[in-house]
């Protein structure tokens, strides 16, 4: 599946939140939550987050 780790990291290099990534995006805050958590990963939303965060798909495909 996916290496979410790498989007989280990168995430908290930001010093994003989960709220300024889902406004940005037009998503919910919980959608960015759970899919940085790995609960859910829905490939479009990981996309979304992956292109966001300047993170190649390359990177997080296992």
């Amino acid at each position: 599946m996916y290496k979410i780790e790498v989007l989280e990291r990168k995430r908290l290099e930001k010093g994003l939140s989960y709220t300024e990534i889902a406004d940005k995006l037009g998503i919910h805050k919980v959608t960015v939550s759970r899919t940085l958590k790995g609960v859910t990963m829905k490939p479009r939303t990981v996309k979304q987050l992956a292109d966001y965060l300047n993170v190649t798909m390359e990177s997080i495909v296992q």
